[in-house]
């Protein structure tokens, strides 16, 4: 699954400090972050060609010191955890007090090679009940999950040069129809949530 990094980058404050981009792959958020004030450090699986990850480790078990980060992002990564539960318990370790951890995870999604989960709105709260809940919200809806069905119909047909016309039609019907859904008709989830405490500095 990709999503359109702005839909994250809109919901990160500017700041300072150590960020995290938790299966950030080949790096895309690199530039963004640092622009908004942060240090980036990506931790993912494997090494890419572009010489992106910074470190090559385990989500259930971060080569990290605990209260390390100001910020923790998990885009289209938290669906690929073998254990859920165990991957948030270290991004609640290695989170300083106040930090904020800002997840995009799907709901109705085909399944795309490594993916072991799909989380409802309940799922969610129960796996992130350390966090506080700043914002759930679900920027993309109804016409995101007819959309998705087509492209991957028109992919297995052949058809790949349409894909990114529809998702980009998609999109900007949700946009402007978002107001008018709830959650359980969603595409997907983003949250923002806050370990709680104040940061020492």
């Amino acid at each position: 699954m990709t999503t359109d990094n702005s839909l994250i980058l809109e919901v990160i404050p500017s700041g300072k400090g150590d960020a995290l981009d938790l299966g950030g792959g080949r790096g895309k958020l690199r530039e963004p972050l640092e622009k908004l004030g942060y240090s980036y450090i990506n931790l993912d699986t494997r090494k890419f060609d572009n010489g992106e990850p910074t470190i090559v480790g385990d989500a259930h078990a971060m080569p990290f010191e605990n209260a390390s980060f100001d910020l923790v992002i998990s885009k289209d990564t938290l669906e690929h955890f073998l254990d859920p539960f165990q991957s948030v318990k270290e991004v609640y370790r290695i989170l300083k007090p106040g930090g904020l951890f800002i997840i995009w995870v799907p709901w109705m999604h085909p399944f795309h090679g490594d993916d072991y989960w799909r989380y409802s709105p309940l799922g969610l709260q129960h796996l992130l009940n350390e966090f506080e809940i700043i914002s759930f919200d679900s920027p993309l809806w109804v016409f995101t999950v007819v959309g998705s069905a087509v492209t991957e119909a028109a992919k297995r047909l052949g058809f790949q040069l349409i894909e990114q016309l529809i998702k980009a039609g998609c999109n900007w019907l949700d946009r402007r129809f978002t107001q008018n859904h709830n959650r359980p008709a969603a595409f997907a989830y983003r949250l923002v949530t806050r370990k709680p405490g104040q940061s020492n500095e």
